[in-house]
């Protein structure tokens, strides 16, 4: 039998397939307020992570641990460098979220864009006469720029061009040839042309190089219009100068924020008093069928990891390991 740990609350898809597999003794910490039995860890083979964080102090005394797989494709939350040390691999979902999250990147855009929120709250309040500020913009025309075209970056190009948008993407891992199949523009200097951008959607894994990326000169180097939108990590984005830029010189414009640098955001964060923002609760990939394939994944994962027999591609640390890309 091997011990397999379960941190946050899955899908009951992903569930069954571990009920139903058999030779599993699972633990479940459905509630992120439950605090982990330290043995609890340190006796499992297998640990699924959904919230929360693991720490290299959490897994030191983990001998047997043979996989984590995280529910999801970002693994800020997990201690990667030392989990690959000691040769165990760290599994994530693929593209299954790839959709849900693309979508609500393309609604936050229409929603800022057209502006939902005040024209609602102004027919709400009897304000009909709101109908003639022209705040509204369209999208069709306007020059997007995506930082990282991965999976999530790609559909949003996908989405995009149905809107007839003209999109630039840095990403210096893929060739212009690349980026050209997905009907946008390969740039290298992003910064430079920060003045022509109408849309900055960010795509990009957090590290320390990636860390407050969008900071006040970038912001300055922006259109008073420009719209800002982030499902990809918190940390990306200076938080402080997103502030003082949108209730300033980019008033007219805007952002659509899935993510933040502390989660859930603090009450006197200053984002949540402007109406220019557009705030969802880390929830782009926490649809139905997201949730689903998610949790019948990272429980596949979790199987595949305790048999040897993980997919290549859902290793997450796998150059690491000394395995092929």
């Amino acid at each position: 039998m091997k011990n397999v740990t379960i941190i946050g609350k899955l899908h009951p898809a992903g569930l069954e397939i571990l009920h139903r597999h058999g030779g599993l003794i699972l633990s479940e910490f459905a509630d992120p307020a439950v605090p982990i039995p330290p043995e609890k860890i340190s006796e499992a083979h297998g640990l699924l992570i959904r919230t929360g964080t693991l720490t290299e102090a959490d897994i030191r005394g983990a001998t047997q641990l043979q996989i984590v797989s995280r529910h999801g494709v970002g693994c800020d939350n997990i201690p990667v460098d030392a989990l690959s040390a000691r040769g165990i691999p760290v599994a994530i979902v693929g593209p299954v979220n790839a959709i849900s999250v693309a979508e609500q990147t393309i609604a936050m855009l229409l929603s800022m864009a057209k502006r939902i929120t005040p024209y609602d709250l102004a027919v709400r309040q009897g304000n009909w006469e709101f109908r003639n500020s022209l705040a509204a913009t369209e999208v069709s025309g306007k020059t997007l720029l995506l930082l990282g075209l991965g999976r999530i970056g790609t559909e949003v190009a996908k989405r995009a061009r149905a809107f007839n948008m003209s999109i630039l993407v840095y990403d210096p891992f893929l060739s212009e040839e690349t980026v050209g199949m997905a009907g946008a523009t390969k740039v290298t200097d992003w910064k430079a042309l920060l003045g022509t951008v109408d849309v900055l959607s960010i795509h990009l894994p957090l590290s320390e190089a990636t860390r407050n990326i969008i900071d006040a000169d970038v912001l300055a180097a922006m259109k008073p219009t420009a719209i800002v939108l982030n499902a990809a990590r918190g940390g990306l984005i200076d938080e402080q100068a997103l502030f003082a830029a949108l209730s300033g010189r980019m008033m007219a414009g805007g952002a659509g924020l899935d993510v933040f640098d502390h989660e859930p955001p603090r009450p006197d964060n200053p984002l949540l008093s402007l109406p220019n923002v557009v705030l969802s609760p880390h929830s782009a990939a926490m649809t139905e069928e997201s949730a689903r394939r998610m949790s019948e994944v990272s429980a596949l994962n979790i199987i595949a990891g305790l048999e040897g027999a993980l997919d290549p591609a859902l290793i997450f640390n796998r150059k690491a390991l000394g395995q092929e890309a």
